[in-house]
Formats: C-alpha cells, sequence, structure tokens
C-alpha cells in the first residue's frame, strides 16, 4: 500500500472516529475534546494497572485515586470492565497534560478538591472514604446541579465525565465490546426491535 492510501485511510478511520463521537456526547463537545492531537494522544495511551501507584502529569495520587472512584461510578463494570478498570483515570491525567492547557488542568483539580470538600462538609470525610451510596448521592448532585453545587460546577463536571468517556470509548474494551451507548439512561421508548444477540447498554448512571 502506497503512502497516499495510508494517509487517506487514517484520514477516513479519523473522520468516523470524529462522527461517532460527536454523536455520543455532542458536536461542540467533540470539537472540544478532539482539537490539535488529541486522538493521536487517545489512541496512542498504553492503560497501566498501577496508575495510582505514584502521582501523575497533572494529578496527585491521591487525586488519581479519587478520579478513579469517579470513573467506576460513571461508567461501572457490568459484564465487561468499566472505565475504572481500563484505567480511564490514567487516560485522562495524561490526555490533560498533552492536549490541554493549564487552565484546564487546573479546573479538573479543583473539581477533585470541591468534592472533597463537599464530602468533609456532609459526611465528614474525604470524597474516597465515604460509602459507595454517599459517593454516588455526592455526585448526582453535582450532575443536577443541585444541593451545594451551581450550574457552573455542573458544567465542570460534566466536562470532567465526556473525557471519562473519551477515554473509555477509546479504550480496547470500549471500542470492541461496548458497541452500544445510552448518553439518556432511564427514559421509555417503546417499538425498539431487540435481540438477545445485540451488546449491552454501557452504562446507566449519572448521565443526563
Amino acid at each position: 500500500m502506497n503512502n497516499t492510501n495510508k494517509t487517506n485511510l487514517a484520514d477516513n478511520s479519523r473522520r468516523k472516529f470524529i462522527r461517532g463521537f460527536g454523536l455520543l456526547v455532542g458536536c461542540s463537545t467533540a470539537a472540544t475534546l478532539l482539537t490539535g492531537n488529541a486522538i493521536a494522544v487517545a489512541m496512542s495511551y498504553a492503560p497501566n494497572a498501577d496508575s495510582t501507584l505514584t502521582n501523575g502529569k497533572v494529578f496527585t495520587r491521591a487525586q488519581l485515586l479519587q478520579l478513579e472512584k469517579i470513573c467506576s461510578i460513571v461508567i461501572p463494570a457490568t459484564d465487561t470492565l468499566g472505565a475504572a478498570e481500563v484505567d480511564t483515570h490514567g487516560f485522562i491525567d495524561n490526555q490533560l497534560y498533552h492536549c490541554h492547557s493549564k487552565k484546564v488542568q487546573h479546573k479538573a483539580i479543583a473539581m477533585l478538591t470541591l468534592l472533597n470538600v463537599e464530602a468533609s462538609n456532609h459526611f465528614s470525610r474525604p470524597f474516597i472514604e465515604l460509602t459507595s451510596n454517599q459517593q454516588y448521592q455526592l455526585l448526582n448532585d453535582i450532575d443536577q446541579g443541585k444541593a451545594a453545587f451551581n450550574k457552573q460546577q455542573r458544567s465542570e463536571f460534566k466536562f470532567l465525565k465526556q473525557l471519562i468517556c473519551f477515554g473509555y470509548y477509546t479504550s480496547e474494551v470500549g471500542a470492541t465490546q461496548e458497541l452500544r451507548y445510552d448518553p439518556v439512561p432511564g427514559g421509555f421508548k417503546g417499538s425498539i426491535p431487540y435481540k438477545e444477540t445485540d451488546a449491552s447498554w454501557a452504562t446507566s448512571t449519572l448521565f443526563s
């Protein structure tokens, strides 16, 4: 295969990915996440089972552990691995470092700090030490922009969720096994054909 054909195949693959990801998270969000060399960086990331053992490029070890837990709640493990199991937290750390400004990196850090502050205010413990129900309650509150959280904080948490989605669906598991995705779970839509051989829905939590 000559270089021209290889380039055309790469361009077609990139366009297909952008279209698919745009349908998944919205075109405006995809445009934000896929600027510059974002796709190349994402596709070259190798998951690391030990990513929470040391500080990352942007996050401290404690923040990576917190982010790992958030990933596990946003896209939990079902019959396939969830976001935490495929090192989406490590992916986000790497993606923020290589593809986003210091301002965006600081906002991501501030989001984790905010969740820790609110966890301490409401439950007298840091986020990572809360029960699963308490962690879910806190994330659901910020996801809806209610309780102690405002619209701006909701928007910033939404960006973090979108990074989780980006990381998961560019992983091997997300790309090859989780072939169907429900961005608005829980709503009823009748008369949708279903076969037992159809792929499972990817997630059912924290996407409004």
